[in-house]
């Protein structure tokens, strides 16, 4: 993928997430990781897949730890 259609991405996914405000803010890093892995596996191996995946993921286990075990 090029720089420029990776920016692409980047800003279109950008722009979806500010349209999609009606969402919880917890629910968008599980859109963007289902999207992410659904590229990955269509696409094949690549850098802004991969980051993306790897980042929303993390997100979804901070988001899952702190329901589990709140720090109250």
């Amino acid at each position: 993928m090029s720089p420029f259609a990776s920016l692409a991405v980047c800003m279109l996914s950008m722009a979806a997430g500010l349209q999609a405000s009606s969402l919880r803010p917890n629910q968008y890093s599980m859109i963007i990781l289902c999207f992410s892995l659904a590229w990955l596996w269509f696409d094949g191996p690549n850098a802004p897949g991969f980051g993306l995946s790897l980042g929303s993921g993390w997100v979804v286990l901070n988001q899952a730890v702190d329901r589990l075990a709140p720090l109250n």
